[in-house]
C-alpha cells in the first residue's frame, strides 16, 4: 500500500485501493491507485506514478456524489473549481464515511 506524506497536524481518517476514472481521448479510463482521506485533505495516488493525481484540501471540496459506473458504485469528489474525481472500488462505502468525517457534504 502506498504511503502519504502527512502535513503537521494531519491525521489519517481512511485509505484504500480504488480506481480513478480520467478522460483519455473520448472515453474515461480507470487508473489503479490509492485514495487517502485525512482531517485536512483528500488525495489519490496512481500506482507506479510519482506524485499525487488529486490533492484537494477539504475547504476546496464542494462535496461528493454517489452513482454508478458500469455495475460499480462510484463516489465522485467535486472540487469548488469544477473538477470531478470519480472513484470506484471496494472501499466506496467506506470512502463516503471518511469524507463525511472530514466534513465533506454529500451533494
Amino acid at each position: 500500500m502506498a504511503k502519504l506524506d502527512m502535513k503537521p497536524g494531519e491525521t489519517m481518517i481512511g485509505s484504500g485501493q480504488m480506481s480513478l476514472y480520467q478522460k483519455q481521448g473520448l472515453t474515461k479510463k480507470p487508473f489503479q491507485g490509492n485514495v487517502f482521506v485525512t482531517n485536512q485533505r483528500a488525495c489519490f495516488k496512481i500506482s507506479m506514478v510519482p506524485g499525487l493525481e488529486m490533492d484537494l484540501p477539504v475547504e476546496e471540496i464542494k462535496g461528493f456524489s454517489v452513482g454508478k459506473i458500469a455495475l460499480f458504485t462510484a463516489v465522485t469528489i467535486h472540487s469548488k473549481s469544477g473538477k470531478e474525481y470519480p472513484l470506484t472500488g471496494f472501499p466506496a462505502k467506506k470512502l463516503q464515511d471518511w469524507l463525511r468525517q472530514a466534513g465533506v457534504q454529500e451533494i
